[in-house]
């Protein structure tokens, strides 16, 4: 008899689409001028290298925005996107998440600093370095993508919103998290890692999950 599929369903996330996911933190990186940043920025946003050496992690984060309100400050979600698309998640959601299958995904702890980058705010912040890059997406039994450029592999899911993304679950094993790069900007989390981020009630509103149709290749 064969073994059962470890993902009877998956779920796709916006955390690296949705601009509610955005806010105002940015990263300090030692001894780095902009064209170091922008090219990290590039390599971490599309798996160009995706090998990323843990000593090239940010050192701290801090508020990008001197006249931030409070409110604000106080309401981070426990998951986001700061400056150049590099996610941050919170003590409470890293700890969650080190009880799931999170494979060679790594997790550095920054402090979070004020604007002035020398007042230290309360609490635990951790860069998330997502990893695990699985070819999972099935292009032709998908809905509502277009492809990104003329080289052909890469696509995105139109603009309409009204897309089903497909994927053939192989390859992700038992993973809970991972990204699959010849589809932009998505996430997809293991049905019971969502379940788990929703019954916590931790601060994940825009996270934007939406189910995938499951298919065998």
């Amino acid at each position: 008899m064969e073994a059962a599929m470890p993902h009877q369903k998956i779920w796709e996330s916006q955390l690296l689409s949705s601009p509610r996911n955005i806010k105002s933190v940015d990263f300090f990186f030692p001894g780095a001028d902009q064209k170091w940043r922008v090219a990290f920025q590039r390599r971490y946003a599309y798996g160009i290298e995706p090998e990323i050496n843990t000593d090239e992690y940010p050192a701290y984060i801090f508020f990008a925005l001197r006249d931030l309100s409070s409110k604000n400050k106080d309401s981070l979600p426990d998951m986001f996107m700061g400056h150049q698309g590099l996610v941050i998640v919170s003590g409470a959601m890293h700890d969650l998440l080190q009880t799931f299958n999170m494979g060679r995904t790594r997790f550095h702890e920054v402090p979070l600093y004020e604007y002035d980058q020398k007042t230290l705010r309360p609490g635990r912040w951790y860069f998330m370095h997502i990893r695990e890059d699985c070819q999972t997406l099935v292009a032709e039994a998908s809905s509502g993508l277009k492809p990104v450029g003329k080289s052909g592999g890469i696509w995105k899911p139109t603009l309409a919103g009204d897309h089903e993304l497909a994927l053939d679950p192989e390859e992700a094993g038992e993973l809970d998290l991972w990204l699959d790069r010849s589809v932009r900007n998505r996430v997809f989390f293991s049905d019971r890692l969502k379940k788990a981020i929703k019954s916590s009630g931790l601060s994940t509103r825009w996270l934007g999950f939406r189910p995938c149709k499951i298919v065998t290749v």
